[in-house]
Formats: C-alpha cells, sequence, structure tokens
C-alpha cells in the first residue's frame, strides 16, 4: 500500500475513534473527555456508526451497551429502521446483536421487534478487529447472545458506570426533549424549529428523517395550541416558535445549539473508512489508487454537502491522476478535525 495511504488509514481511524468517544461521552457514556462541540448528538445514526467503527475499539462498543442499559429507553426505533432503510450503513446485522442484548429483560418491546425482524447469519465471524485489521482473539467462551447473530467475541461484563444523559447539555437537547415531549415525531419537530429561524414540512420531515404527512399533521395539531407559530408564503407554509420561552422551559441559558443532518454525513465516513480499510485498494498503485478514491468522493460528496461540511473539500478536477492522492487524505483530515 502506498505509505502515505497506509499512514493515513491509521490516523483516520484514530480520528473516527475520537470523534464517537466524544460524542457518547458528551451523552453520558463513561470513561473519555466530553468535548465542547455546539451542535446537536442524534443518537440514531451516531449507534449505526458505531455499530461499524466502534468493532476496531471493544472498550467504547461496550460502554455504549452499558449507556443503552440505563438510557436505552430514549433512542426512537422506528427512527432508526427508517434512517438504516435511507442511507447506506453496513451494520445492521451488528445492530442487530445489539437489538437482542437489549431485548434481555421487561419493558424492552422495541428492541425485541427490531432483533425479531433481523437476519441472523448461520457463520459466525469476528466481531473485532485490532489495529491492523486482523481479528481480535476471543478470550474466553463466546458470548453467547452475540453469538446467536453471527458475531464472535468474549464475556459481556458491563462496568455500570454510564450515567443518565445531562439534560442541560448544550449537545444533548434531543434527549431532552423526548423526555420531556416523548419518543416521537414532535420531538423532532421542536428540535428542528428550535434550531431554525423557520421551516416548511417537507424540509423538516427530509432532514429528520420522518414522513411528510406525519410531519404536516403533527404541524397542524401542534400549530392549535398557540405555541408553534405560522407564517404562510404564497402557497407555502412556514412554521417557527418564539425560542426565547423554549429556552425558559427547557432551562437553557445559551443560545441553541447548531442542527446537523447527522445520517448522511456518518454514512459517508462509514464508507470512506471501508474504502481505505479494503484490501484490495493496497493491491494498486497510487494511480489506481487516486482513481477509486477520487470516485468514492463523486459518490459520498452529496452527502458530506447535505449535512454541510462540505465547504472544505478541495474541487478534484485541479488534479489530475496520483496528484489526487494526497489532496483526498488531506481533505478527510480537515473534514474530522
Amino acid at each position: 500500500m502506498n505509505q502515505s495511504l497506509k499512514e493515513f488509514k491509521q490516523q483516520y481511524r484514530g480520528l473516527l475513534l475520537n470523534f464517537i468517544w466524544r460524542q457518547w461521552s458528551a451523552l453520558g457514556v463513561a470513561g473519555h473527555s466530553a468535548g465542547e462541540d455546539t451542535w446537536v448528538i442524534d443518537p440514531e445514526p451516531l449507534l449505526l456508526f458505531t455499530c461499524t467503527i466502534g468493532r476496531h475499539d471493544p472498550r467504547v462498543f461496550d460502554e455504549v451497551l452499558d449507556w443503552l442499559q440505563e438510557n436505552g429507553r430514549f433512542i426512537n426505533i422506528l427512527r432508526l429502521k427508517r434512517i438504516l432503510g435511507k442511507e447506506k450503513f453496513a451494520g445492521a446485522s451488528v445492530l442487530a446483536a445489539i437489538a437482542g442484548q437489549m431485548s434481555k429483560g421487561t419493558g424492552v418491546a422495541k428492541w425485541k421487534l427490531l432483533a425479531e425482524h433481523s437476519r441472523r447469519s448461520t457463520k459466525p465471524e469476528p466481531l473485532f478487529f485490532q489495529e491492523d485489521g486482523h481479528p481480535l482473539p476471543v478470550v474466553g467462551e463466546p458470548e453467547p447472545q452475540f453469538l446467536q447473530y453471527g458475531f464472535k467475541r468474549g464475556p459481556l461484563r458491563l462496568r455500570g458506570y454510564s450515567q443518565k444523559f445531562r439534560p442541560t447539555e448544550r449537545t444533548n437537547l434531543t434527549l431532552q426533549l423526548r423526555a420531556l415531549l416523548g419518543v416521537n415525531s414532535r420531538c423532532e419537530v421542536v428540535l428542528y424549529l428550535l434550531t431554525h429561524d423557520s421551516a416548511h414540512p417537507s424540509q423538516i420531515a427530509q432532514d429528520a428523517y420522518y414522513f411528510e404527512r406525519a410531519v404536516q399533521n403533527t404541524l397542524v395539531d401542534m400549530s392549535q395550541s398557540g405555541v408553534i407559530q405560522l407564517r404562510t408564503s404564497g402557497r407555502e407554509k412556514h412554521y417557527w416558535l418564539k425560542h426565547e420561552h423554549w429556552a425558559t422551559l427547557l432551562n437553557r441559558p445559551d443560545p441553541s445549539p447548531r442542527w446537523v443532518t447527522w445520517p448522511p454525513l456518518f454514512s459517508a465516513l462509514e464508507r470512506i473508512w471501508l474504502k481505505v480499510s479494503d484490501r484490495q485498494l493496497s493491491t494498486l498503485d497510487p494511480l489506481l489508487q487516486s482513481s477509486e478514491l477520487r470516485q468514492l468522493m463523486v459518490e459520498v460528496r452529496p452527502s458530506i454537502e447535505r449535512a454541510g461540511f462540505d465547504r472544505g473539500l478541495s474541487d478534484d478536477r485541479q488534479y489530475l491522476g496520483e496528484k489526487y492522492l494526497p489532496v483526498f487524505l488531506d481533505d478527510i483530515t480537515r473534514l474530522l478535525g
């Protein structure tokens, strides 16, 4: 493999894992310092992303399982399945194993539904990988719950250190609203309006991953309360609310955090990771590697644009042949930085 690409793979792995740690730590996962981000964390695509990237760090994977034991009731399973159906994520089978683990006990019907409707593998594969990409050896008897879903891993021993999410943390607005309003479309509608001046129902539905009719009906009902306001522009209806009133209600003196449409961005970052981890890529010369990575960026760039993180990306048309390889490496490093 080209030396710079080999080094990039290790660096990219570290950046992705650090990013996952930072986001989950802000939600209450133990064992890592949280960052001071100004955006809203979206737990559903974060969980899907962790199903792939978390396999390269058993500690963060198990701490997320620990967090789900404490806070899993605030995960929107229907929205999770819709995101999985709309975006390209590779971790559906790992998600099924997590759902199977969460299905044990009482009061977990939504996780049981997710686990039961997932196809189970008959040929077990390693769940975790070492830094060099080779499977992590399993020490002790394989965990039966994960083995049932086709993954070999050591015994699961959750530490119980994860905390309830901190409701007034800037990044945790989604979970705070779900605790207040319920795990439903109303929560995402309010969240979207709190992070935008106003919005059309179709815009909310697309960015929040709900059906447009459901969002439209929710807004019509909520506008009857006098809290959600409506303004008409031609034939279009735009809804808005008074942010200062909600800041008082939610005990949030700071400005509302920034909205990020996370699902397409996580999907793009995952596809980039899977590509640079592909052993076949290592057999190509720099010219063909550049061609493969250029094509990949053509495919994922629209997703990065949807999330609003495309401004730092270079125009690949200005870099011919293998000259694009270092440009790609620099772009992705800056994207996560």
